[in-house]
């Protein structure tokens, strides 16, 4: 089973669950590329300082890279830029992404920072598992079947490819 969603229906519902604060606009795919702006002063959990510093600084640039399937590991990029100030992010950024990811399943993702980019991985088998409950719908006999997850992408559309076993 394959399902295509277009960028912008992705972000509706991301935000419609608050997976993706307020802060984050003009979200646009570029390729494999996710481009947005990011008001850091809006983000919750900001230190008071760096609040008052990314207010005045206004908007930063977002670009979060597809970096491919590797065995059962998606792996993304993220990288948080201001336009005119160039200092390195990556660690207040990865900071913020893990906390994200702490409020969900566990072990389904890590984030961490490599070469000035915040970097998760996602474990395809372990975030199969999460597929039945995002799907309540179904009829009871498709949700007993064992999803795999075959191929995710991310750009323009995002694209999961879904395998069912008995």
């Amino acid at each position: 089973m394959e399902l295509t969603v277009p960028l912008g229906e992705a972000v509706a519902a991301l935000r419609a669950t608050g997976t993706l604060p307020k802060a984050v606009t003009n979200v646009t795919g570029r390729g494999s590329s996710v481009l947005a702006s990011v008001n850091v002063h809006e983000l919750p959990d900001v230190a008071p300082g760096i609040k008052t510093a990314a207010r005045f600084a206004g908007p930063f640039e977002a670009q979060l890279d597809d970096r491919g399937v590797t065995g059962r590991t998606w792996r993304l990029e993220l990288r948080v830029a201001h336009p005119v100030l160039r200092f390195d992010l990556s660690a207040f950024v990865t900071g913020a992404v893990q906390q994200q990811l702490a409020k969900g399943p566990a072990d389904v993702a890590t984030a961490r920072t490599e070469g000035g980019a915040t970097v998760v991985e996602v474990d395809l088998d372990r975030a199969a598992g999460l597929l039945p409950g995002l799907l309540p719908g179904l009829l009871p006999a498709v949700q007993r079947l064992r999803p795999s997850v075959e191929d995710v992408s991310l750009g323009e559309q995002l694209r999961l490819v879904v395998g069912l076993a008995g």
